[in-house]
């Protein structure tokens, strides 16, 4: 009888709605990959990224890497990016202050020989096992430019 009376509460139980439990849904993630030196081009992309955050709330990460590295610099010239009337490295400090991520290439730092101490706050050198794992799961979308 026992058994009985948990097999109809289990009956009961399932049939009953699920109120208001919601999984809550992730936001989208998107990596903006960027090896241009041209800032029209890189300006863009980067606006982008800002725009995709601001508007979805996507987490996103850049991966800078070949000439698109001086953009990551404290210091040096930075080209205008004219339509947002900010220099390059104002307009990288406006992704990262929205709590992107930055990553720059390990290997195209070695060979510009960049070190940590010359990028700008809140961007770190990574190696392929930090960046490989984010090009190669299929959920995140992968912008080049």
């Amino acid at each position: 009888m026992k058994s009985f009376s948990i097999g109809i509460f289990l009956v009961i139980l399932a049939w009953l709605p699920a109120g208001n439990v919601v999984a809550e849904e992730a936001p989208p993630q998107v990596v903006v990959m960027l090896s241009t030196g041209d800032p029209q081009v890189a300006g863009m992309a980067l606006h982008m990224a800002w725009g995709m955050k601001r508007m979805t709330n996507s987490e996103i990460t850049v991966v800078l890497g070949a000439d698109s590295l001086q953009f990551a610099l404290k210091e040096g010239n930075s080209p205008m990016f004219p339509p947002k009337k900010k220099n390059m490295r104002a307009v990288m400090q406006d992704v990262l202050a929205q709590g992107s991520k930055v990553y720059v290439c390990s290997m195209c730092a070695f060979a510009q020989q960049i070190k940590q101490e010359q990028l700008l706050d809140g961007i770190s050198i990574e190696n392929g096992g930090v960046i490989m794992p984010l090009l190669a799961d299929p959920k995140i979308k992968v912008l080049s430019f």
